[in-house]
């Protein structure tokens, strides 16, 4: 055995910390023996011969509940386990769903404790089903639509009885046995289904829109206790229509379903006392929001509303999220809903316009109402796809949004004051882990704010806070590397041509970019370090600068009078906390450096911050995953998920910056070298493994059989939504069916490829197919087989354009017209053409002096006749003709396997192939059109 000289002991056992400035007690007393369980204090540990000193205090002992365990390994592993419990309980507090309540027949569910009417989920789901797989597609216009205003009016006829009934039996048995006294007067219950035409601008997306509507229909039921209650009403809207490719279970026969419950028992209960009750089964939210445009102008309720409660569906699992709202009182209203969940940094993200997306609730806030936008947004994988089917929605579902909506009329039925909201978006809301709700001024937030910012302030004063030139420029460049860094994964998996592996479950952008993106903000910490400091310092001073970057990035969003910012100002006011705890606790060497952060001072900085940053993260990822099926081809998607993986890396739990110096730098080189040795071993086998889409995450595929009868050509346009695989997946298999070859359409070239969805159409690039070879084989008529006649020739009742009434004054350049447009059995016209326009019958402004590119969409009510349009616009002469363009949609072919039939052409063959071949991982939105070009 050889054995060790004294050089060699002071090599293994340092008795000073500055023979090894890298070593800390902890790290002493780990490498130490312990002391055998005779042995005397006349040899002490070698801990205990250094004699630290904590502020006067005697050193801890083992006995320390909150000591640093021995072993690196422990301690990291302590932590990191206590980081993971507050994700697994952060999950089971975001995700939970209250237990659906059962009923028979339709009937109301009385709580045998309370004897109050409890919300049945069953009831909904009756609805749900009946509207989405009994009826199907309900686009505005066809048959499915007309199918459905009936269901809905039977339905309403039901549930006024029932209250009659229920009224009727109340009052006697109260006479009877009540001594004469009658029970409190049941609420009256009106109902009115309004059909009307209008126009309004519907600006999205950085596209004009002009919408033109023709006899739009609502479904309206009012309750009221009285004339006293009628002028001042909540109202509440949901649409039954759908939009094309999906029967909408939850976008919208959830919440229409839910308000039909809201009906069953607030009809069977006593009349609210201050406000009446409207209920909106809008018939037109999908063709860009023309019912509700209808009822809020033209109806004669319209002047009575003060307020709006809006119902949306975009998910299928989850609970439903506050993420609009505009009015103190009308939020602080929700705080009475039983299962809170909404976040004011929904609100301004939704208001950036970032989301392509949007509700009626914006036609309501143009005419100066305030209220709440709620919906289910989870799971968006299915949102607006054939599988929005009611055996997707999640158990607990209904339940969760009924009760809270049910909670909430009641309460603004009772007690809120509608006569005096006035719009504001200076309110901070946000409930705290799904349990309760919190709501207050953004003046009383800046001022909170600035009580954060003296904490910060007095932490730096009392030494607690002690930041360092070297931690205020490494910490915010470890978010920047955060952020920046995994957008190397994205560029590599791009170049190899596998974007999008992650696609398939909301959590796999974590893993695929997580690990680069976390060793990238290690990585700026090693090279920050200073190495003439003990770990300890590096800590602290770390720790510190945490602070100082979350108290700036909260002055700074104060200032801006951001109402998020509450986000930022809780992680500062927990940091400096920390810091303060901390202060009472460190030890310290001989010569005043500082040994350690407490290793305690971890749990206290990181248990909010992480607890509270996983449960918004999971909504962040919830929403923005699934969206990036279907935001355009051109939008850089893996570099999306990359940046928002790398803020999540960095916000969910900042100290571990701080805790990454606390075993040296050798620990820490060796734990970026595994981060990034994990980001290799992800990417090679992700790339081989992962698949972004599969039969509940699907690829969205747009198909368009267009039929232009001015050119004669019959094609299939096929077009994606994503910029994930395509051509390769699924393009091919489509031209070996066909046994043509496809020809790519930009969009960009060519904008008026998909009219007929305008202004969604600018996000599709196209794959075109000529169906006429396959028509013409299919075909059992000889003659036309043969024929070099185009098949358009054929379509009957065509969708056409004439002008009336034409004049030209010489004098003023102006041309006048009427334009007509009939279209039987096609709904959702869209008319474009390019005119310096000076005025028209529309009753909406005129959006351009100038010479303007024009797209007017017309949708309407089912067999509608058309529509007509008087028009003047400066012109050369009476001859300088106004060229446009025409798009109808067929009512054919939604949701249920029919396509009109050309006669003797066989075409019904070119849909129901491709319908019935369609693979598992892909969704269809499909549809027939007619192109016509007219010059007027």
């Amino acid at each position: 055995m050889t054995s060790l000289g004294g050089t060699a002991l002071k090599q293994r056992h340092p008795t000073s910390l500055r023979d090894d400035p890298s070593r800390t007690p902890h790290d002493l007393d780990a490498l130490s023996p312990p002391l055998p369980a005779n042995a005397s204090n006349k040899h002490p540990h070698p801990y205990q011969q250094l004699n630290i000193k904590s502020n006067g205090k005697k050193p801890r002992t083992d006995k320390d509940p909150f000591r640093l365990p021995r072993s690196t390994f422990g301690a990291c592993a302590l932590y990191l386990g206590f980081l993971i419990s507050l994700a697994i309980l952060a999950f089971h507090l975001h995700y939970s769903l209250p237990t659906p309540v059962s009923s028979a027949d339709g009937a109301l569910v009385v709580d045998p404790l309370t004897g109050q009417k409890q919300f049945s989920e069953e009831n909904v789901r009756r609805v749900v089903k009946h509207l989405s797989e009994d009826i199907g597609y309900r686009v505005v216009g066809t048959e499915q639509d007309q199918e459905t205003q009936v269901y809905l009016v039977n339905e309403i006829h039901a549930l006024r009885e029932q209250a009659e009934q229920e009224s009727a039996r109340r009052s006697s048995v109260a006479l009877t046995e009540g001594g004469g006294v009658a029970p409190a007067a049941f609420p009256q219950f009106e109902m009115w289904t309004q059909k009307d035409d209008g126009a309004h601008q519907f600006d999205f997306m950085s596209k004009v829109v002009m919408k033109m509507y023709a006899n739009m229909t609502n479904i309206i039921v009012r309750l009221s206790c009285g004339p006293q209650c009628d002028k001042n009403a909540i109202l509440l809207n949901a649409h039954y229509d759908t939009t094309l490719g999906s029967p909408g279970a939850v976008d919208d026969a959830l919440p229409i379903g839910v308000m039909v419950e809201l009906i069953r028992i607030l009809s069977q209960r006593p009349a609210l006392k201050k406000n009446s009750l409207i209920f909106l089964f809008n018939g037109g939210e999908e063709s860009l929001q023309d019912a509700s445009h209808s009822f809020i102008n033209n109806h004669p309720l319209r002047k009575y509303v003060k307020a709006v409660i809006n119902l949306e569906g975009c998910g299928t699992t989850g609970p439903e999220i506050l993420f609009q709202a505009n009015s103190r009182p009308m939020i602080e209203a929700y705080s009475q809903v039983p299962y809170p969940h909404a976040t004011v940094l929904a609100n301004d993200l939704f208001a950036t316009g970032v989301l392509l997306s949007d509700t009626d609730y914006r036609i309501f806030v143009q005419e100066n109402l305030t209220g709440l936008d709620m919906a289910v947004y989870k799971n968006s994988y299915l949102y607006h796809t054939h599988l929005d089917l009611d055996r997707n929605m999640e158990q607990g579902l209904p339940q969760h949004l009924g009760e809270n909506t049910l909670a909430l009329a009641i309460y603004v039925g009772d007690n809120v004051d509608v006569t005096q909201l006035e719009q504001t978006s200076s309110v901070v809301f946000f409930d705290v882990l799904g349990k309760f709700f919190v709501s207050y001024s953004l003046e009383a937030a800046i001022w909170s704010h600035t009580a954060i910012g003296a904490l910060a302030v007095l932490a730096v004063t009392i030494g607690a806070c002690r930041f360092t030139l070297r931690s205020v420029i490494s910490v915010p460049l470890s978010l920047i590397a955060a952020l920046l860094a995994p957008n190397l994964t994205a560029l590599f998996l791009r170049s190899i041509g596998r974007p999008m592996i992650w696609f398939s479950h909301e959590w796999l952008p974590i893993v695929v970019f997580g690990p680069l993106s976390a060793a990238a903000m290690l990585g700026v910490q090693w090279l920050f370090r200073d190495e003439k400091v003990s770990n300890g310092e590096n800590e602290l001073s770390t720790l510190s600068g945490i602070t100082v970057l979350y108290t700036i990035l909260m002055v700074a969003a104060s200032v801006a009078r951001i109402a998020s910012s509450y986000f930022i100002a809780l992680y500062s006011l927990v940091s400096s906390a920390a810091l303060i705890f901390n202060r009472k606790r460190i030890g310290k060497t001989p010569g005043g450096n500082i040994s350690t952060v407490d290793y305690l001072t971890y749990f206290v900085a990181s248990g909010i911050q992480t607890l509270y940053g996983i449960y918004l993260g999971f909504s962040l990822f919830d929403l923005v995953v699934p969206l990036t099926g279907r935001i355009g081809v051109t939008v850089p998607v893996d570099n999306v998920m990359a940046v928002v993986t790398g803020f999540s890396v960095f916000f969910v739990s900042p100290p571990l910056l701080a805790f990454s110096h606390r075993f040296g730098p050798l620990v820490l080189k060796k734990t970026i070298l595994s981060l990034l040795l994990a980001q290799v071993a992800v990417v090679l086998v992700g790339t081989l493994v992962l698949s972004p889409y599969d039969t509940m995450h699907p690829k969205r595929v747009f198909i368009q059989h267009l039929r232009n009868t001015t050119s004669g050509e019959s094609l299939l346009y096929v077009a994606h939504a994503d910029p994930g695989p395509f051509y390769d997946l699924y393009v091919t298999e489509l031209e070996a069916m066909y046994q043509t070859k496809a020809t790519f359409r930009s969009g960009f070239d060519n904008p008026g490829d998909w009219n007929s969805i305008y202004p969604f159409s600018q996000f599709l690039d196209s794959y075109v197919l000529d169906t006429t070879p396959f028509i013409r084989r299919l075909t059992s008529n000889t003659t036309l087989a043969q024929s070099s006649e185009p098949l358009t020739s054929l379509i009957h009742n065509a969708p056409r354009l004439v002008a009336e009434n034409t004049s030209y004054d010489p004098k003023t350049g102006l041309r006048k017209l009427s334009i007509l447009c009939t279209h039987p059995n096609h709904i959702w016209t869209v008319t474009s053409f390019d005119a310096e326009v000076v005025s028209w019958s529309m009753d909406v402004d005129v959006p351009s002096k100038d010479h303007f590119h024009y797209v007017v969409r017309n949708a309407g009510g089912y067999r509608g006749e058309g529509w007509r349009l008087d028009l003047e616009y400066r012109a050369k002469g009476l001859d300088d003709r106004l060229h446009v363009e025409l798009t109808a949609m067929e009512t054919e072919g939604f949701g249920k396997d029919v396509e009109r039939e050309l006669e003797g052409s066989g075409d019904i063959g070119v849909m129901r192939k491709l319908v019935k071949a369609r693979p598992e991982y892909i969704t269809l939105t499909y549809f027939g059109s007619v192109l016509s070009h007219f010059d007027l």
